[in-house]
C-alpha cells in the first residue's frame, strides 16, 4: 500500500526486520563455524581410514594406494561429512604422491593431510588453513 507520498508503507520496518534477521543468521553463521574449527582443532588429527569410514564412498578401500589428487579429495570429503555431520561445500586435491604415500588438499576451507603412520595404515589429519584465519 502506498501513503500519499506514494512511498510503501511499512517498508522501513519490513528493512529493519530483514536486517535483523540477516544479522542473526551471519551470527549463527559465524558461531557455526567457530565451533566446527573447534572440533577440527580436538578431533581432526589422525583419523584412521578403514573399510568401516569409507562405507558410501565413491573410492573403494582397494584403490587408496594408487589414488589420484581428486580421489584423495572425495576421500577426505567423505571423512569430514561422515564423522564432523556437515556438508561440503567445496573439495579439492593439490597433491598425490602415491609412492611416497602421501596425498594433500582442502575440504571446505580445512586443509587435510593423508599419509602413512608408523603401522601402515592410511590417517587423515584436518587443520584450518591458515591463509583463512580471521583475526
Amino acid at each position: 500500500m502506498l501513503d500519499a507520498k506514494g512511498t510503501v508503507c511499512g517498508g522501513a520496518a519490513l528493512t529493519n526486520v530483514l536486517v535483523t534477521s540477516l544479522m542473526e543468521d551471519f551470527v549463527m553463521a559465524v558461531m557455526q563455524d567457530d565451533a566446527l574449527k573447534a572440533l577440527i582443532s580436538d578431533l581432526g588429527e589422525g583419523i584412521v581410514i578403514d573399510q568401516e569410514l569409507l562405507e558410501g564412498c565413491s573410492v573403494a578401500a582397494h584403490d587408496l594406494d594408487d589414488m589420484d589428487a581428486v580421489q584423495a579429495a572425495e576421500v577426505a570429503a567423505h571423512v569430514f561429512f561422515t564423522l564432523f555431520e556437515t556438508n561440503v561445500s567445496e573439495q579439492s586435491g593439490e597433491s598425490a604422491e602415491p609412492e611416497e604415500g602421501e596425498w594433500s588438499g582442502f575440504v571446505n576451507g580445512f586443509r587435510f593431510v593423508i599419509e602413512r603412520d608408523g603401522d601402515g595404515d592410511l590417517v587423515v589429519d584436518f587443520s584450518e588453513d591458515p591463509s583463512t584465519s580471521r583475526l
